[in-house]
């Protein structure tokens, strides 16, 4: 890690979260919003009915309490997808192995997992029940960008 990095404490562990319900996925989904995804980091493994993904996880949980000098983490993190039927994309294709898009937000609505992606990307797959799990791997790195989203009306 750079010098300029924010150092981490000594017994922090990596993120690791496993979403079952619709609550809990509320839950992961914060953890994971604007997150960098690169098309070539996705993967569908039909025999054992997984989806899974490398994202680029922004540590919104260091980024509460930043540097003095506005210094905050990105980390690699895992995300799979248990028991998921064939994903169907919609605003990107999987040719584009080196497009990245931010992910905005991960949503269950019952039986379909949606991953929705800034430029009107997303990822749908129905799913038998949900199984999601996030898992940062790696060493973090930092960034002097914190994603901003604005003031977002009621």
């Amino acid at each position: 890690m750079a010098d300029d990095a924010p150092a981490s404490a000594p017994d922090e562990q990596p993120l690791r979260l496993r979403a079952v319900d619709a609550q809990d996925l509320a839950v992961v989904s914060a953890f994971l919003q604007d997150s960098i995804a690169n098309v070539s980091e996705m993967a569908y493994v039909p025999d054992q009915r997984l989806f899974a993904l490398a994202v680029c996880r922004f540590r919104w949980e260091r980024a509460v309490t930043p540097s003095p000098e506005k210094i905050f983490e990105r980390v690699s993190c895992a995300v799979t997808i248990q028991d998921a039927d064939t994903p169907k994309y919609r605003g990107f294709e999987l040719k584009e192995r080196h497009r990245t898009m931010p992910l905005l937000a991960i949503t269950y609505d019952g039986d379909e997992v949606m991953l929705t992606f800034a430029g009107d990307a997303a990822i749908r797959l129905q799913v038998g029940s949900l199984d999601l799990r996030a898992e940062d791997f790696g060493e973090c790195w930092p960034t002097k960008t914190k994603p901003e989203h604005g003031n977002i009306p009621l």
